[in-house]
Formats: structure tokens, sequence, C-alpha cells
């Protein structure tokens, strides 16, 4: 019975711990904001990451030949493309960025997203 008292606890945390949402600041390296793209005088989205996240534009894992593995784009809920997409998108247009790697973009968006995907969200 001891066990299950201490374990209560310990559950609470872990609970706790998964719900914190995603961290800003300069630790979180999945999560670039508008203030950090701002504070470097950006003025598009692909300067911004190739220089403060430039690990982001890179396809990581195996390849085809046939059908080449492209770190997608999506805006908000729509699906842009390549990274090449992120020099049309302005600073001042986005709140924050997003990098989800090949994993969590294929369990999140399906299928095709393997070499992971940059989500620019104009949300705040």
């Amino acid at each position: 019975m001891s066990w299950l008292r201490l374990s209560a606890p310990l559950c609470l945390v872990v609970v706790l711990a998964c719900h914190a949402g995603p961290r800003s600041g300069p630790r979180n390296q999945e999560l670039l904001t508008q203030s950090e793209m701002r504070d470097n005088n950006f003025t598009n989205v692909h300067d911004a990451v190739s220089a403060l996240r430039s690990n982001w534009l890179n396809v990581r894992g195996t390849d085809s030949f046939y059908t080449p593995s492209v770190v997608m784009v999506y805006f908000n809920r729509t699906r842009l493309g390549g990274v090449d997409e992120l020099r049309a998108i302005t600073v001042n247009a986005v709140a924050w960025v997003q990098h989800f790697n090949g994993v969590d973009a294929t369990i999140r968006w399906g299928i095709g997203h393997s070499a992971g995907v940059i989500l620019v969200s104009s949300h705040q």
C-alpha cells in the first residue's frame, strides 16, 4: 500500500510534465519566435531559419532516387511545398515557426513527411 502512496505523486508529476506545452526562449531548438527573428533583423522566414536553425533545412535519413524526400512547409493548415516557400513569408506575418522531425511529422501529417515539417503559424 505504501508504494501506491508514493507512485500517485510521481504519476501526477509525469502527467503535468507532458502537458507543459511548447517551451519558448533560446533553449528550445524546435521553436523560433517572431521576436527572435525581429531581434536579428530578418525580413523573411527562410533567412531567419537558415541563420538561426539551419539544421531544419537538411533532409535526414535514407532517401530514394525516384522520389527524394523534401522538408515540407505548412503555413497554418495549408501545405505550401518545400523550404524555398519560406522566402515568400515575411517575418511580420508570423507569430512562430516550429520544426517537426520526420517521425513526429509523419505521425501528425501522414506519409510523405519523413524528412520533417516546418510549421509557420500566424496565430498568437
